[in-house]
């Protein structure tokens, strides 16, 4: 996909932007106060965005700071999607188009595209800030420069928190415990978008545009668990939990192929318009299993894995 060049109504003055994040930054030195202000600021003033804010370094993630937009993932895990991505390389990247993005984790549905710029403090990271747009290809080069030109005005008029300005080994973020809790916001959005697919009277064109987006947050979040989780649970000290690890590995492997059969079928353009009914009772069986399979994670999978965390 090529670089997108906004027009006239995308264009944002970033020469205007930069005096206003200096009026409202150089005589405040609070650290909570100035982001905020940051980030509504450039979630109300950079044209056709749905979610502006930052995330910081905090135990085994990123976790979510300030922000303008919708409620978002509380945690992401570090080196994971675009914000992990612009954390651990300490440089700018500018996605396209999301659904394209092999790790991208979703938070709201309706983005297309992303820029993440990390915050640079003597040559490391200190955080992130992320912009999501329901358009594809939103950020062009002008936008990058004079994004990356306000998050270095913001740097130099911020006392970044000490906590977040420590070195961050970055052997250790994928084999650190990272918080349930990221597992457990995928599936806060895998149930939302399974719940819009199920809805009586879905145009086929909005039913396949769904789907697309749900096998995203769905790719997301197997290779979390295939990464991450199950891997950690068979190290577990009690036999219990390593059986119960396999057994749920087992299983997500014959949803995957049954939801890999679905997409295969289904997703391809057209395919849901040429027979929405044999759609609707293909999708309604597998739905009914994966609704099934999250509770299950919900409160006996993830229960275990936190229990055994903490121990």
């Amino acid at each position: 996909m090529g670089a997108f060049e906004p027009g006239a109504a995308l264009r944002t003055d970033y020469d205007l932007l930069d005096r206003q994040v200096s009026s409202l930054l150089e005589d405040e030195r609070d650290f909570i106060a100035n982001a905020a202000n940051f980030a509504a600021l450039i979630f109300y003033e950079v044209p056709s965005i749905n979610w502006a804010g930052f995330y910081f370094p905090g135990d085994r993630a990123l976790v979510l700071g300030p922000f303008g937009g919708k409620p978002a993932c509380t945690r992401l895990p570090e080196g994971r999607g675009v914000c992990g991505a612009a954390f651990a390389q300490g440089h700018t990247v500018v996605v396209d188009d999301v659904n394209a993005f092999p790790d991208h984790v979703a938070c709201d549905s309706a983005s297309r595209s992303e820029i993440v710029i990390p915050l640079m403090v003597e040559g490391a990271a200190a955080g992130v800030f992320d912009i999501d747009s329901p358009l594809p290809a939103r950020f062009s080069r002008a936008d990058r420069a004079g994004l990356e030109r306000l998050i270095t005005r913001f740097v130099a008029l911020t006392t970044i928190p000490e906590r977040f300005r420590k070195p961050h080994a970055a052997s250790a973020r994928l084999n650190e415990r990272i918080d349930i809790q990221t597992c457990r916001d995928h599936h806060v959005v895998v149930r939302f978008l399974s719940d819009e697919l199920s809805k009586p009277g879905l145009e086929p064109q909005a039913s396949a545009a769904l789907l697309k987006r749900l096998r995203t947050v769905l790719i997301s979040h197997l290779k979390l668990e295939d990464d991450w989780l199950y891997p950690l649970l068979a190290k577990s000290r009690n036999e219990v939990v390593r059986h119960k690890a396999e057994r749920y590995s087992r299983e997500m492997g014959g949803l995957r192929e049954h939801f890999g059969s679905l997409f295969q079928t289904w997703g391809k353009d057209g395919a849901i318009a040429q027979d929405d009914a044999m759609w609707r009772r293909e999708w309604n069986i597998f739905v009914r299993d994966l609704r099934e399979r999250m509770d299950n994670e919900d409160h006996d999978l993830y229960v275990t894995a936190e229990a055994d965390i903490a121990t």
